[in-house]
């Protein structure tokens, strides 16, 4: 089996036909789990020798913006450790929690980095610059779901064990006070997962659903499931809810205004591709129903929720034995009135793996990412990465997507969070622009956030 997402730079084929001796592994979206929009140090992966030596870590330069925009991008310090994808969530304090670094966890020995997850955690405030280890995680994770709650704390549950330990799904909970700098254990979910889609409902709750069960102790390869589970800040206790209507795993989720959830992309087996339905939860039933169907599957994108009600989802790659691996531009509209989708303005390129957020005034930021696929340019599987610094904002009110300030370096993979005062942190993500990589799929993790202020 074949397993395509986007990871760092670059959009990999991972092999998941793996002995259970071994990794039945899956890999980890490149954008953080939750919604785009209301939410010791170690070495980077290593480079081939037949690759150049990896570049100094970029500096902030003078922004590149259109006349009329002011908004500007601001160094938002450096990070204890690089970091490609990661899980980054607001606190109730202003800081922001970065949860994981999965350049360590899922490249296996292809980048010669750890397969057994990460406990790495670190807390920021982007407004300074100013970063610090924090309390680990009880144990190594790889793929968990993390969501900032409503009080402010962090909840992250699931993921996986390692390696050398024999892949297994986890169902434990655990709950990141900011006031303790601590982890604190909470329910247990009733069906371990990894890759599951999460979101915060409006009155606290939280809704997990679909993901990959694995289990090492059983002959049973990893399979997508069709459950959803519901977490109560009261209790700490997980519940069943409604069922999907088939299984799907490495989806996204987002809270409607209206306090529905909207469930898109996802696979429904390993190595399956993108698929086109959208499912809707409604809290009041505890059900699932339809969602429409996006005219394009597609991963890779950003998914936001918008103030009117409805949601958009935008960039993305397709991939297919007739198009290979496609990089998009069509964006598509939710209109919660009819369940329905239509297009979108395009963005003015193609994008896939960029940082997407809401922005406080209901605009929509999606900056940087992969501009196209990788290209060989080797005949011993050496590839060129194509990032971008591009950054674009969407309007709602008007529909169109327009070019504002680049940002300071390109970057992918990123993960993008609203911060209280208005402005955007983009922490993590690749460097790789214009190197080359004798294996795709091992970028430069960045050591440093930066911070955008809209105009």
């Amino acid at each position: 089996m074949m397993h395509v997402r986007f990871r760092g730079d670059l959009p990999v084929v991972i092999t998941l036909a793996l002995s259970i001796a071994g990794c039945n592994g899956a890999v980890r979206p490149s954008a953080s789990a939750g919604p785009a929009g209301d939410a010791a140090s170690s070495p980077p992966a290593p480079t081939s020798p037949s690759s150049p030596a990896p570049s100094a870590a970029p500096q902030p330069t003078l922004p590149v913006r259109p006349s009329h925009d002011s908004s500007v991008w601001l160094d938002g310090g450096a990070l204890r450790e690089p970091r490609n994808a990661t899980s980054v969530v607001t606190l109730r304090t202003g800081e922001v929690l970065v949860v994981g670094s999965d350049y360590l966890t899922t490249w296996q020995s292809a980048c010669g980095a750890s397969t057994d997850g990460s406990d790495s955690v670190e807390i920021g405030n982007p407004l300074t610059g100013a970063w610090k280890t924090a309390t680990s995680l009880p144990n190594l994770r790889d793929a968990p779901a993390v969501v900032a709650l409503v009080d402010g704390r962090a909840l992250m549950t699931g993921g996986a064990a390692g390696e050398s330990i024999g892949w297994s799904a986890y169902s434990s909970t655990y709950i990141f006070d900011p006031a303790k700098r601590r982890w604190s254990r909470s329910g247990l979910l009733n069906t371990a997962r990894t890759f599951t889609a999460a979101a915060v409902l409006l009155d606290g709750r939280v809704l997990v659903a679909g993901g990959t069960f694995m289990d090492r102790m059983s002959s049973e390869p990893p399979r997508t499931v069709d459950t959803s589970e519901l977490w109560d800040p009261r209790s700490g206790d997980w519940s069943r809810t409604g069922r999907l209507a088939a299984p799907r795993s490495d989806s996204s989720a987002v809270t409607l205004a209206d306090g529905r959830v909207l469930l898109v992309g996802g696979m429904a087996t390993l190595g399956g591709t993108a698929i086109p339905q959208v499912e809707i939860y409604d809290p009041a039933s505890g059900r699932w129903s339809s969602g429409g169907t996006l005219a394009t599957a597609r991963s890779g994108f950003v998914l936001a929720a918008l103030r009117d009600g409805g949601a958009i989802v935008a960039g993305g790659f397709a991939a297919g034995p007739d198009i290979g691996m496609a990089y998009l531009s069509r964006t598509e509209r939710f209109d919660p009135s009819s369940n329905s989708w239509s297009a979108g303005d395009d963005l003015p390129h193609a994008v896939a793996g960029a940082a997407g957020v809401r922005l406080a005034d209901g605009r929509v930021l999606l900056a940087g990412g992969s501009v196209g696929p990788p290209v060989e340019v080797g005949s011993s599987g050496e590839y060129l990465t194509g990032l971008t610094d591009k950054a674009v904002v969407f309007d709602p009110a008007s529909g169109r997507w327009t070019p504002t300030t680049q940002m300071p370096s390109p970057r992918a993979g990123a993960s993008a969070v609203l911060l209280p005062d208005g402005s955007v942190a983009v922490v993590g993500g690749s460097i790789s622009e214009g190197e080359i990589w004798a294996t795709p799929g091992c970028p430069e993790a960045h050591p440093n956030a930066v911070r955008y202020v809209p105009g």
